[in-house]
């Protein structure tokens, strides 16, 4: 009983936004041509802008190394979702309605949260 108790007490754990942006983009961008390069530029680009939302602002001199390093991360996000995996778009097709359905509804609450500060 106690593991049920503690597994629900996580699922309301608040998650990272960049992990969320990351599922909204890996679940529901539609472009039958996305590569990981352009996927990842996405998702960095849209963090940055949830940030920038948020009046978290980034030096301009340290852009280049964050948006390089935030790269770098969302690369290794990608690479540990989809293993097994040839392409993003095999991912999405094996990925459960569930799990899909969950990231959508995580970001739209992030979406809240950054329109309400």
């Amino acid at each position: 009983m106690k593991s049920s108790k503690k597994l629900k007490s996580n699922e309301s754990a608040p998650l990272d936004p960049l992990y969320i942006i990351f599922e909204e983009q890996l679940y529901h961008f539609n472009d039958p041509d996305l590569d990981r390069k352009t996927f990842i530029t996405k998702v960095v680009s849209e963090y940055l802008s949830f940030l920038r939302k948020r009046q978290l602002s980034v030096p301009p001199e340290m852009e280049r190394y964050i948006v390089e390093e935030l790269s770098l991360t969302v690369s290794q996000m990608l690479v540990k979702k989809i293993y097994g995996c040839f392409s993003i778009e095999e991912y999405r097709q094996k990925a459960p309605l569930e799990v899909k359905k969950k990231s959508r509804s995580r970001f739209k609450r992030l979406k809240q949260v950054s329109r309400l500060k």
